[in-house]
């Protein structure tokens, strides 16, 4: 090769894109942990607490294992109705269950009989009484999620810092970092 590939500011886009991926996982990550907390605190607080009549789940085949698409409950609620809902919240480990839709298996974690938590005001929204008081606690998934959005932000930043320094040295503008200096 004849040319030189090189240009100023190859180091810390180095640091920076990584950064910026993992800051996004980061955010994805606290932002559904939150929302799985602030739905299941909710419903520990107002929500209305019930014996599923029958549960049925899909189980789907995954990219690299078996995901539960959805898990459908039938409950009475406090007025004596019959309704039926699709859990809005729910883990997708199918613990060893085949593809399909089915009864869960006895012994795993939607199995009867299986107590719910639902919203008397709308009660197709109900996720799984064990799933709430899990997330309600939620700290490992919170703390990673803040973890990677606190680590990716700070790689951002630092790769940002040493694209201006280095472009400052260079003797350009502060946001011209890919730019060579122009000579007089």
């Amino acid at each position: 090769m004849a040319g030189r590939v090189d240009y100023p500011g190859r180091g810390p886009t180095w640091i920076g894109v990584p950064g910026l991926v993992v800051l996004v996982i980061g955010v994805l990550i606290f932002g559904q942990t939150l929302y799985h907390r602030g739905e299941s605190r909710d419903l520990l607080d107002h929500g209305v607490e019930t014996g599923a009549a029958s549960v049925r789940l899909t189980v789907y085949s995954g990219k690299a294992s078996p995901l539960v698409e959805d898990v459908t409950v039938t409950f009475s609620t406090i007025d004596g109705r019959s309704n039926t809902a699709v859990l809005k919240i729910k883990e997708d480990d199918p613990q060893g269950m085949p593809e399909g839709e089915q009864a869960p298996a006895t012994g795993t974690r939607y199995a009867m009989p299986l107590k719910i938590l639902y919203d008397p005001e709308d009660p197709a929204f109900a996720i799984a009484s064990i799933d709430a008081h899990e997330w309600a606690t939620d700290r490992k998934d919170l703390t990673l999620g803040a973890g990677l959005l606190a680590g990716g932000g700070l790689l951002v930043i630092l790769a940002a810092v040493l694209l201006t320094v280095g472009a400052r040295r260079r003797g350009l503008a502060w946001n011209r970092w890919y730019s060579d200096a122009v000579s007089s």
